[in-house]
């Protein structure tokens, strides 16, 4: 029997995919209306920049909180997937490579959006600070698609052989994986800007499978395992 402060602890691994998700969604609501665009001529950037500064500041701590959301979750995500795999686990392992990286890019990300406000600020540097921006910026739309193709291929591969989740979900996230890898080379080799739209996907699938794991439930596939 699990102590009950294990179960906590597995519970608020588990609900922190969608912690992750809720507080980078509040950064991109945060942005939303932004007008510091690195694309922009370097003194119209750090000019919009700093006139925003506030919002930066809180989108730069709100990436901080989601990228540790994100590589707290891939801990309880490749336990479940470990648990139904068995040992050595090596697809759990790949999935947990996988999103540590995704929550590291979040919080490179962070730090470069703070390296730009400082550049424009502190060291008056203005080319350094549009640089800084959009690597924050674009590292996170190119970096995301890869790696969350890979990770959700991980995961439906482990609960289409092995179980540990709902059948309807491991197919869904297997159509998932083939849905992110279509829209990824379209984006790269097509006219189309879907960086945005891949991120939202990826957050929506990742709210789905952290709801998934917070009730803690064991499969049946296990329990007959474990007899």
């Amino acid at each position: 029997m699990r102590e009950p402060g294990t179960t906590i602890a597995e519970k608020l691994g588990a609900s922190a995919g969608a912690w992750a998700v809720l507080w980078l969604c509040i950064h991109f609501l945060i942005l939303r209306g932004a007008s510091a665009n690195p694309a922009s001529p370097e003194g119209d950037y750090v000019r919009a920049l700093l006139a925003e500064r506030m919002a930066w500041e809180w989108a730069t701590a709100l990436r901080v909180m989601g990228g540790i959301m994100i590589i707290w979750f891939m801990g309880s995500l490749a336990s479940r997937l470990r648990m139904a795999e068995g040992e050595p686990g090596r697809l759990a392992s790949i999935a947990f490579g996988i999103g540590v990286v995704w929550g590291s890019i979040w919080l490179l990300s962070a730090m470069l959006n703070s390296s730009a406000i400082l550049l424009a600020t502190e060291y008056q540097y203005p080319a350094g600070a549009r640089l800084a921006g959009a690597l924050a910026r674009e590292m996170v739309l190119s970096l995301t698609p890869s790696l969350v193709f890979t990770l959700s291929l991980a995961v439906s591969f482990v609960g289409m052989r092995y179980g540990g989740f709902p059948k309807a979900y491991s197919y869904s996230t297997a159509a998932f994986s083939v849905v992110i890898l279509a829209l990824a080379i379209t984006d790269w080799y097509g006219p189309g800007n879907l960086g945005t739209t891949i991120v939202a996907l990826a957050f929506a699938w990742t709210a789905i499978t952290s709801a998934l794991l917070i009730p803690a439930w064991l499969p049946s596939d296990m329990v007959r395992g474990t007899r």
